[in-house]
């Protein structure tokens, strides 16, 4: 008989999370979070300064690609057109005026002047059309944002540095520098290239 009576137990403590505990796994947890947090934010400032790299990149190779495909097709330097001068960070070009038909009009009279300048970090490509003769429109052209330097040296015939007298060159060595500050360093970046001038 003794067997089927029911037993009691005496209440206990319950079962749960003491104070401790619960303090414990709230520091553990917070830790976690912080370790989290700090793996995200440097994964996201990697992946801004690999874009920010690239654009650098960008910003120099595609005006670089501009300057040589004016440089090829211009017929000489030009030592000033307007308010513009040729120098060592200034470049004047005298290209061949076209119809409206795109046919070159004259090459040995009749030209437009192209004008590439470095103003307040950007890079600036300035077409001045020869007024009533060119079917071009004038223009000027922010090519690149953040460029630091425009350099430029001009070659004769012999490949002799010229000081002066640009309009005799017959190539031009361009270095461009673009830079960028990304997260925790600046990014920069410096190409250059020697262009011969067309029929030179």
């Amino acid at each position: 008989m003794d067997k089927l009576r029911p037993t009691f137990k005496a209440p206990g403590r319950p079962r749960g999370f003491t104070l401790i505990e619960m303090l414990i796994g709230l520091v553990i947890m917070s830790f976690l979070m912080g370790a989290l947090l700090s793996l995200y934010s440097k994964g996201q400032q990697q992946f801004m300064d690999q874009n920010i790299q690239s654009d650098v990149l960008e910003k120099t190779r595609y005006p670089l690609a501009w300057i040589a495909r004016d440089v090829k097709s211009a017929t000489q330097v030009a030592a000033t057109w307007g308010s513009y001068t040729t120098s060592s960070n200034t470049l004047v070009l005298a290209v061949p005026s076209v119809d409206s038909g795109g046919l070159i009009i004259d090459v040995n009279s009749e030209f437009d002047h192209v004008i590439y300048r470095v103003l307040e970090r950007k890079l600036q490509r300035i077409y001045d059309a020869k007024e009533g003769v060119s079917a071009r429109v004038d223009g000027s052209r922010n090519l690149a944002d953040d460029t630091t330097g425009l350099s430029l040296t001009y070659y004769d015939a012999s490949d002799a540095t010229l000081s002066s007298n640009f309009a005799t060159a017959a190539s031009i060595r361009v270095s461009l520098s673009t830079a960028r500050k990304g997260f925790r360093r600046t990014f920069q970046e410096s190409l250059n290239s020697k262009f011969k001038l067309r029929n030179k």
